[in-house]
């Protein structure tokens, strides 16, 4: 008789220490199958990625790693969810599911589904958060659409510490006599190779977390804008970037790792402004639980503008203006080292983003779901909710919205936190030659490159343009 088992389905969530549906799913007293479905939807979706794929692959290569020094292993299967997962229950008599929660869109109505699929239970987790979105609503059972009053509360809110330290000796299933596929490459996906992408897994992410918050975090609030080159390219960035969200978007990180970390380091901070950079740093995790909770709760917005007023924008549809956007040709060298930057590495600083797509949806005018989708086709760390989130910011038509009148001025963006064009030249080789008084507007050169292209837009016509595209809107 097979001895029954639990499944420990994993999604985003892709370690053994501090992961609640695993704790849960070890104290059972039965032994513990680790269970990933590749869906085949996943790969088709217009916001599918590339090396986001070859990212995850690596964090399950690593994961697997760490089971099969348990005794056991990871078992990978390809095929719809619904159809794989109550088949395993069935081929290995397994008594319960658990699993820990996804917020985006597709995933709730894929695991709403999935409840109704299963002969067994399935437990959830809220274990990618720190505060699940029920724990974050008004007075009146709302949810917050204004960030501040939320990180407000959400800071006043009691944190859960991480789990003890994991021990899965003798708790998973031995898969002796179970056929165990290798797990797929992208050829074996039929999918073409991609970027080289950061060294994956659990224990990377912890050293990572390690060695930002020993030091880099306490000058986070003065660095945090610096923009960084390749924050994985080990001490190259230490003091600027911590360079986790690729992390926590697959769930090689823990929320409570990260918050915990970032307590300890407040308590031996030597200054008072080290303890704000540490403050600051620790806004940016409650930032990302409020894009999932926005996401949560107005799933609309994956596609549509939060506040509805803006659809009726008169956008502008260029799709050669797109293209040169996409490929850091726009004759503006800081977002066409951001983007480049981007397409070579899948991934670009915080402050970098919030130019190139001010300079998409205000200076193009185009609409702000175009750089959503183009973005998370490239970054490896592409989260449906943050990347919405900040598209949507950018762009004005979002919650916590930048006003649509402040438009971000790409030179003086780019004097500001690319003083010396040190970015710009590691990302644009064309304009390694260009002296410090022009790197940021070489158009003006009396000579300039001539295999760099001129600006694409004049910024003050683009200004004028997008302003009364938006007020237009607003005297309706």
């Amino acid at each position: 008789m097979t001895e029954p088992v639990v499944l420990w389905w994993l999604r985003r969530d892709l370690r053994l220490d501090d992961n609640m549906a695993l704790n849960a799913a070890l104290t059972t007293g039965m032994k513990v199958l680790p269970v990933f479905i590749l869906d085949p939807m996943l790969l088709k979706g217009e916001r599918f990625s590339l090396p986001r794929l070859k990212f995850m692959l690596a964090g399950l290569a690593a994961l697997r790693d760490e089971l099969l020094a348990l005794g056991s292993d990871l078992l990978v299967r390809r095929g719809d969810p619904l159809q794989v997962l109550p088949s395993l229950v069935s081929e290995f008599s397994a008594t319960a599911v658990y699993a820990n929660r996804d917020y985006s869109p597709y995933a709730i109505r894929r695991d709403q589904q999935m409840v109704a699929a299963l002969a067994v239970p399935l437990h959830w987790f809220d274990d990618a958060v720190l505060h699940a979105p029920a724990e974050t609503l008004k007075g009146d059972r709302t949810p917050y659409v204004v960030y501040s009053p939320y990180k407000r509360l959400w800071l006043t809110l009691p944190k859960m510490s991480p789990l003890q330290e994991f021990n899965g000796n003798g708790k998973f299933r031995n898969f002796s006599g179970v056929d165990i596929p290798t797990l797929p490459s992208l050829s074996d996906l039929g999918l073409p190779e991609t970027i080289a992408v950061p060294k994956a897994g659990a224990q990377e992410a912890m050293r990572r977390l390690n060695q930002f918050t020993e030091r880099a975090i306490f000058n986070y609030a003065v660095a945090r804008n610096d923009l960084t080159a390749n924050p994985f390219d080990d001490g190259a960035s230490a003091d600027v970037s911590s360079g986790l969200s690729p992390y926590f978007r697959f769930g090689m990180l823990s929320p409570r790792q990260a918050y915990a970390a970032a307590l300890e380091a407040r308590l031996v901070a030597p200054t008072t402004a080290a303890q704000d950079s540490v403050d600051m740093w620790v806004s940016e995790l409650a930032w990302r639980e409020f894009y999932t909770q926005i996401l949560y709760r107005f799933p609309h917005v994956y596609n549509t503008s939060f506040r509805a007023e803006y659809e009726r924008v008169e956008f502008r549809q260029d799709a050669h203006e797109l293209r040169a956007w996409q490929q850091g040709e726009t004759g503006y060298p800081v977002v066409d080292a951001a983007m480049r930057q981007m397409n070579s590495i899948g991934w670009m600083h915080n402050r970098a983003r919030m130019i190139v797509s001010s300079f998409l949806t205000k200076d193009l005018l185009i609409y702000w779901r175009e750089g959503d989708v183009a973005f998370m086709k490239a970054l490896i760390d592409g989260d449906p909710a943050a990347n919405n989130g900040g598209w949507q910011w950018a762009a004005g038509t979002g919650t916590d919205a930048q006003p649509y009148f402040r438009i971000f001025n790409p030179v003086s963006q780019s004097q500001k936190f690319d003083p010396d064009g040190a970015y710009i030249r590691r990302w644009v080789p064309e304009l390694r030659g260009v002296p410090n008084a022009f790197i940021h507007e070489p158009w003006t050169m009396a000579s300039p490159p001539n295999n760099y292209p001129p600006p694409i837009v004049d910024h003050k016509f683009a200004r004028e343009r997008t302003l009364n595209a938006f007020k237009a809107i607003k005297s309706e």
